[in-house]
Order: structure tokens, then sequence, then C-alpha cells
């Protein structure tokens, strides 16, 4: 490695870290404020666990932290070369803007992928544990959260919509064979054959009625595997919505949209490095700094909206997941590399 590009990798490390441990005070200090009474108050959590729960919230936050402050050291460290003429000192040397910019492509590089590491083995257990930390000091008695629905599609086609499980019990279920053919009970128990509880059978003509009723009945052609505990799809790892991505089921478009949200978000880094090199590496006297980093600071906020909002919008299947999640961002690259090749 030649001495201007070590002396760079270290500006950018510096600065990085201290920044980004910066970010990490902050909202260390923001959440105290917030949640200080449940983990500081009577029957307080140990400062191990405490230390280990704000770890685990690093990881849950790591690609909001990582872009951010990266966006903070690329507006730092190029601003400071251009203002101390050290750029132009390494472009009298023969050095192109282009290639100045190479560690920071590597910079970058580095942080995508220490996202899509943290998003496959560490993230999807820190959510998890976060979360039972909370619930554990929790001082609210607040009303128990409603179980989301969970669906199995059979091999014969057909959907089982069921609200929990316990112990080989399926509890409010709903078989629908087709459109015109549902059967609704309070319980199914996974025996063989499977056996329902108060079984209501609804059949649509004109509209959707019920024909049918029985305090218990056996389905002996319900052929059900065993259902497993309902995971939030913002907890499973990538591996593991890329190969439910691939099979149909009742879920598929959230999958599919939070697999690309989750492939998408680490590719920030280099929409930073693109879009702010044309302005913090053009020589001006006049140059307004907090204009620029209050503008930069205030897109980079907008397009995690932005994010936010198409994975709403693709969970919901107003668009296809893949549109959804790479129209904009794809449309932020189309905008920000013509200015960049013109370096």
């Amino acid at each position: 490695m030649k001495l201007w590009q070590r002396h760079l990798f270290y500006r950018l490390t510096l600065t990085f870290s201290f920044l980004l441990c910066s970010l990490f005070a902050i909202y260390l200090l923001l959440d105290l404020s917030i949640n200080g009474v449940r983990f500081l108050g009577k029957g307080h959590a140990e400062p191990l666990s405490l230390l280990f729960y704000y770890l685990r919230s690093f990881s849950v936050h790591l690609e909001l932290f990582l872009p951010l402050s990266f966006l903070l050291t690329v507006l730092k460290v190029l601003l400071d070369l251009n203002e101390h003429l050290e750029l132009v000192a390494l472009q009298m040397a023969g050095l192109s803007r282009k290639k100045l910019l190479v560690p920071f492509f590597f910079f970058a590089s580095f942080l995508s992928l220490t996202c899509y590491a943290n998003s496959e083995w560490i993230a999807p257990t820190a959510i998890n544990a976060a979360k039972t930390f909370r619930a554990t000091y929790s001082t609210h008695n607040k009303k128990p959260r409603r179980e989301n629905l969970h669906a199995l599609v059979l091999q014969d086609g057909s959907e089982l919509v069921y609200q929990t499980f316990s112990d080989h019990e399926l509890f409010d279920v709903f078989w629908i064979r087709s459109r015109h053919d549902i059967w609704m009970m309070k319980t199914l128990t996974l025996t063989t054959p499977p056996t329902g509880y108060f079984v209501d059978h609804l059949v649509r003509t004109h509209q959707l009625e019920k024909t049918e009723s029985y305090p218990i009945r056996s389905f002996p052609e319900l052929t059900c595997p065993s259902p497993k505990p309902f995971i939030p799809f913002e907890s499973r790892p990538l591996s593991t919505l890329l190969q439910e991505a691939l099979y149909a089921s009742s879920d598929k478009a959230s999958v599919q949209t939070h697999l690309h949200y989750k492939l998408a978000l680490p590719l920030l880094s280099f929409l930073i490095l693109l879009a702010l090199a044309p302005f913090t590496l053009r020589f001006s006297r006049t140059r307004p700094l907090f204009l620029l980093a209050a503008l930069s600071l205030f897109a980079f906020f907008a397009i995690l909206t932005l994010l936010d909002s198409c994975l709403i919008l693709g969970e919901n299947q107003v668009f296809s997941p893949a549109l959804a999640i790479w129209s904009p961002l794809s449309l932020l690259f189309a905008l920000s590399v013509p200015r960049f090749s013109r370096l």
C-alpha cells in the first residue's frame, strides 16, 4: 500500500471510529433518558446485562449507524483535504480525483460487507434478545399484544390460517380449501386424523353461508405439517429470507420485500460517496459548508424514510417487492453517477 493510501485509510479509520462512538454514545444517553427508570430503578438490571443490551441494540441499528458515520466521515475528510490544499498537492503528484477516492470505495465496501454479515449472523438473535430484555424490565401494565396470524400452505393447495398454537393444538383456525369452501373451528388438534372442535362449514353460493356445524369433527383428508413459531421478518437472517422467497406462501410478498430491503440498505455507503464526492472535491473559496452538511443529513434521513415507505408498499403488494425497493435506489444512483463520472 502506498504512502498516500495509508494516510487516507488512517484518516478515514480514525474519523469514522470517533464519529461512530459519538453517535452510539448519543443513542445510549437518549435511550437511558427514556428507559433509565426501568433499567436503573428498583429491581434494576445488572451492569453486564445492560451492557449486552446496548451492544445488541447497536447491532440492531447498525444499518443506520454505519452509513450515517460514513457520511459525516466523507464530509470531514474530503473537506479537510480540500481546505488544507492536500488535495491539490496529491493531484500535482499525478493522482486523479477518482484514484484518490479508491480508499473511500474500499472503506465503503467493508462497511457494506459488515452490514450483510450483521444481518445474517448477529442482528436476528440481537433483536429477540433486546426485546426480551425490554419486556423483562417493563414497568407498564400494557394489554397483551395481539398475535400475528399464521398461515400454512398445504400440499393440496389449500391453506390453513390460525391465531396461535400450543402442544399440537391450533386455535382460531380457518381451513380454506377454496374461496367457496371454508372450514372454521375453535381448536384443531394435530392427532391422526386431525380433530376439530366447535366446527362450522362455510359454503359460498350467492354469499358465504354456514351450512353445517359440529361440536367435534375429524378431518382424515387434512394433512398438516407441524407448525413452527412465527419469526418476524426483520428477525430472519438473509439466508432464511432467500430460501423462503423461492417458495410459494401467503407471506411471500413480505418475505421478498424484507429480503430486498436488507440487500439494498448496505449499499447506501456507495450512494453517499457517489453523491458527495463531486461537491466536496470541487475547489471553491465560498463553499457553503453548513448548507452542504445540513442538506446531506436531510437527504440521508429522507432516503431512509423513503425506503421504509417502500417497504410498507411492498409488504402490502401495492408494488412488486423488487420494484418497490430498487426503483427509488436505482433512480438515486442514476442521478449521482453522471456528476461523479465528470470528476
